[in-house]
C-alpha cells in the first residue's frame, strides 16, 4: 500500500473529482512520475471502495479492473529498443501479454451474475506481471517524504 496518511487516503476517496488535483497528497508529489502513478492507482482503489459503499444499498456493484500489458498497437508502440517490456513478460507468470479478449472476459465476469457478491474491489488481470515487478523492480528512494516509494508500486497497481 502507498504510504499516505489515513487523512489523505480519506480525502482521495471522497473528494469531488474537480478537487483531486488540489489535495496535499497530490501536490506534494512534484514531478515524481512513479509516485504519481502509484498514488493514482491507490486513489482509484479507495474511490471504488467508497463508491461501492455509497451505491450498494441501491443494488449497484462498483469495481475496477487493472490490466497488465495487453497485446495492442499501443503496447507495441511503447516497447523500448532494449526490449524491457518483452523481457519482463517472458519472465513473469503467463510469459506473454494479455489479449483484449481476456480483458473482456474479466469484465463480463465482474458484470455478470457470478460476481453479484463482489463490490468495492479491483480485479488485477495481468498474468503475474505485478508479482514479477514486486520482486524485480529496482528500489528507489522517494523524492518526497509524503510520496509512496517505488517499492510499493506492485501493491497499488
Amino acid at each position: 500500500m502507498a504510504s499516505i496518511s489515513a487523512e489523505d487516503e480519506g480525502a482521495l476517496a471522497t473528494a469531488p473529482a474537480e478537487e483531486l488535483l488540489g489535495l496535499e497528497a497530490v501536490t506534494d508529489l512534484g514531478d515524481d512520475a512513479t509516485a504519481a502513478y502509484i498514488l493514482a492507482k491507490r486513489a482509484n482503489h479507495v474511490r471504488v471502495q467508497a463508491a461501492a459503499l455509497a451505491w450498494s444499498r441501491s443494488g449497484a456493484r462498483v469495481n475496477t479492473l487493472s490490466p497488465g500489458v495487453i497485446a495492442t498497437a499501443m503496447a507495441e508502440a511503447d516497447e523500448d529498443a532494449e526490449g524491457h517490456m518483452r523481457k519482463m513478460l517472458d519472465a513473469c507468470g503467463a510469459g506473454r501479454p494479455g489479449t483484449p479478449g481476456e480483458i473482456a472476459d474479466a469484465v463480463a465476469f465482474l458484470t455478470g451474475p457470478e460476481a453479484r457478491y463482489i463490490t468495492g474491489t479491483d480485479l488485477l488481470v495481468d498474468g503475474g506481471q505485478a508479482g514479477w515487478i514486486r520482486r524485480h523492480m529496482r528500489r528507489r528512494p522517494s523524492s518526497s517524504p509524503n510520496a509512496p516509494s517505488a517499492s510499493t508500486s506492485a501493491t497499488c497497481s
